[in-house]
């Protein structure tokens, strides 16, 4: 029963890490587009 509870908590430790690296890319992303758009004098 400790093992299933140890494997449940890693899961959702992965699904949270996962879910904070989609949203700083996402940022990131969003950074260094609006940067090429300010660049090429579009935004």
């Amino acid at each position: 029963m400790i093992k299933n509870q140890d494997h449940s908590v890693k899961e959702k430790a992965d699904t949270s890490m996962s879910l904070e690296t989609i949203i700083a890319m996402g940022l990131f992303g969003w950074i260094a587009l609006s940067m090429t758009l300010m660049g090429l004098g579009i935004w």
